[in-house]
């Protein structure tokens, strides 16, 4: 019980002591200084004559940080008193950092001169932004890691990955995250993270993919052609990934083409980057074409890891030779 009593009168003395400094910096209008990050920053103090002349600077509100014109230890590297007027007190804070924002404070003894709330402000800085995939049908999320100081404003944009001017188009989504809901293949976009605050801003790009299985349009499925004339056959194959094999088969005997003196077979891979998608082409060369090459040809995928597709043309021969030249043909077939 005799020892309670220093450890209260402890307790006390700090509770007054605590009690002196609010009331103190309470009494001084404060103001607020704003600077970058990296950069200097100015506190000015006004000392009028006084008996005490012992200027001391203040932080958050009772760590020293000056006596007079001395800098404490542990501040000398970045801090510095300079007076470039009588009674000027001004403390100069180099290369600001986001630890040094906080409540400063000039004082002559136990009065308050001045109360400096300082700011430091860092324009957003985004983090970790990637490809990222998503399959059809899933419910996936975009993040926009950003930091800055005050808190940055983030917005999202999107655009089509063909779109070569602008920044993209309003989304109407807002915060650090972006979700995509019953995901299709049209979701393959560009995704722009555009994040805003006092001090700047700064936008990001986030490409994503969408795994679907292969898909094969044709332009023609039934072409006429005359014994011994060239044919074309062509089909458009959509999937991602392209991880498979594309080629086509003469169903009549089930056997697969490939170039030779009489097929050529080309596959054009100049959209497959920007769409997802190839053209393949088989060509019957002039004077090859007889009697036993017309049926049924087929356009097929093979092996690819979402699963196959194909699409099936007929090579006819023309129906009727009149002697005025023009083909006619079997609508009804």
């Amino acid at each position: 019980m005799r020892e309670a009593k220093p450890v209260f009168l402890h307790m006390m003395s700090t509770f007054f002591a605590c009690f002196l400094i609010g009331s103190l910096l309470s009494g001084v209008k404060g103001v607020t200084v704003r600077v970058l990050v990296n950069t200097n920053a100015v506190l000015p103090c006004s000392v009028p004559d006084s008996d005490d002349n012992t200027v001391r600077w203040f932080k958050n509100p009772n760590t020293i940080l000056s006596m007079a014109l001395h800098i404490m230890g542990p501040f000398k590297k970045r801090m510095s008193i300079s007076q470039p007027y009588m009674g000027e007190w001004i403390l100069n804070i180099h290369n600001v950092q986001l630890g040094d924002a906080g409540d400063y404070s000039c004082r002559v003894g136990n009065d308050v001169l001045e109360q400096i709330n300082l700011m430091v402000e860092s324009p957003p800085t985004i983090h970790e932004t990637r490809e990222m995939t998503f399959n059809e049908g899933d419910t996936g999320t975009l993040w926009c890691n950003v930091t800055g100081s005050p808190t940055p404003t983030v917005r999202w944009l999107w655009k089509s990955p063909h779109q070569i001017d602008g920044i993209g188009q309003e989304s109407g989504v807002e915060g650090s995250r972006f979700v995509l809901h019953n995901i299709t293949r049209y979701y393959d976009n560009i995704y722009v993270c555009f994040a805003t605050n006092t001090a700047g801003e700064e936008h990001r790009e986030i490409r994503t993919h969408v795994n679907f299985g292969p898909e094969i349009e044709v332009f023609q499925n039934t072409v006429y052609v005359s014994l011994g004339e060239e044919v074309t056959l062509h089909c458009a194959v959509a999937a991602y990934p392209m991880d498979g094999k594309l080629e086509w088969v003469f169903q009549n005997n089930n056997s697969p083409i490939s170039a030779n003196w009489k097929y050529e077979v080309v596959t054009d891979e100049d959209i497959k980057n920007d769409y997802n998608t190839v053209i393949v082409s088989m060509t019957i060369r002039k004077g090859h074409l007889s009697e036993e090459d017309y049926g049924h040809y087929v356009c097929r995928t093979r092996n690819f890891s979402r699963g196959h597709s194909e699409k099936v043309f007929i090579v006819q021969k023309p129906l009727e030779h009149n002697k005025d030249g023009v083909i006619r043909y079997d609508v009804e077939n």
